[in-house]
């Protein structure tokens, strides 16, 4: 059949014998309509070449039924997971998914979004980047009526619903892990703290100092960013500002990576000379040489959870405040904080 550019939904009606409202249905999957009426239109909107017009359906209905993400990043496994997690539950709600990435730059991020609502998204799921500090473009798209989950990196803004982990309990429990291990000097290499994750990870590392009775001259934090070159930097500023420190805990695994890399050129061992504890659990931590101590994140619920507070909010716009959902992280124990007792034992 001779493909046409202009092929409209009512052309496929009249072709099939059935009402437009039929078509359109169909091409959603709607479960109003039947899988064999679904197949006859797919097939022959196939054979036309029809390409559905997003944005009109979106003026004509008010709904797009596709939802905009704005990750910071691509390359780190925690996102990857959280978006397999969004499209599972996209997708069983009949709803298309636009990724963008900011690449941690706020303008970029600003874009993003004013790109987004000029698509007409029902909705907007966002991590934020390691730069944003100004909340006034997340207003103006809630002004817009599009409604903005925010997942791990929150902002400084509690008119938002969002989705994290308990991250200063998750930190609390790794510190203390590796204060039971023997280790006394223990360094959080801490991200950048106006970052909502980092200052609460920030926030357990001093928990478990002070609950073991240390004081702030114990413990140390040195800001940095989230990836491995900012891990592997700010090893080497620790190197020289905290010589005699044991162990390090770091904001996330991407900057313990960092700190591996760091630590073989400086001629240190892993776990013997320095221990080292990451957060998130990138598929890559439990391959290193030792394998990574880590906080585990369960990405692919976050990803879940955020789309589901999304569908409320699309469902009842008028009768939902903001909330915040906490995913429970916990403590997987690998090679790289043994305990020090141990190593002395085995001859390590």
């Amino acid at each position: 059949m001779r493909k046409s550019s202009q092929v409209t939904q009512s052309k496929i009606a009249k072709l099939l014998g059935i009402s437009t409202v039929t078509v359109s249905k169909a091409l959603r999957n709607h479960p109003d309509i039947s899988p064999e009426t679904i197949q006859r239109v797919k097939r022959l909107a196939n054979e036309l070449g029809y390409t559905p017009d997003l944005i009109a359906r979106a003026l004509s209905s008010r709904r797009s039924n596709i939802i905009g993400v704005v990750l910071p990043e691509i390359d780190h496994t925690f996102f990857a997971g959280v978006m397999k997690g969004i499209y599972s539950v996209a997708e069983e709600n009949h709803y298309q998914i636009v990724l963008t990435v900011s690449r941690e730059d706020d303008q970029r991020e600003v874009e993003n979004l004013q790109t987004l609502a000029a698509m007409r998204v029902d909705g907007i799921l966002i991590s934020i980047s390691q730069k944003t500090q100004d909340v006034q473009i997340f207003r103006k798209i809630r002004e817009r009526k599009i409604p903005v989950v925010f997942f791990d990196r929150i902002p400084d803004d509690n008119g938002f619903s969002s989705v994290v982990v308990n991250d200063r309990e998750a930190a609390f429990q790794a510190v203390q892990y590796a204060l039971d291990q023997g280790f006394t000097r223990i360094v959080h290499l801490g991200g950048l703290q106006h970052i909502s994750i980092a200052r609460d990870r920030a926030a357990g590392y001093w928990d478990a100092l002070h609950a073991a009775g240390m004081k702030e001259n114990d413990g140390c934090v040195i800001p940095c960013g989230f990836s491995e070159e900012d891990g592997y930097l700010a090893f080497k500023q620790m190197m020289q500002t905290q010589p005699r420190a044991d162990a390090v805990f770091t904001v996330n695994d991407p900057v313990a990576i960092g700190v591996y890399d760091a630590a073989k050129e400086t001629g240190l061992r892993i776990p013997e000379d320095i221990g080292v504890i990451g957060f998130s659990d990138n598929i890559i931590s439990r391959y290193l040489s030792p394998p990574l101590t880590t906080i585990s994140q369960p990405a692919q619920e976050i990803g879940r959870r955020s789309v589901l507070l999304l569908l409320e909010a699309l469902q009842r716009p008028d009768r939902q405040s903001p909330r915040q959902e906490v995913v429970p992280a916990r403590l997987i124990v690998r090679e790289s904080c043994l305990s020090k007792k141990r190593m002395e034992t085995t001859g390590s």
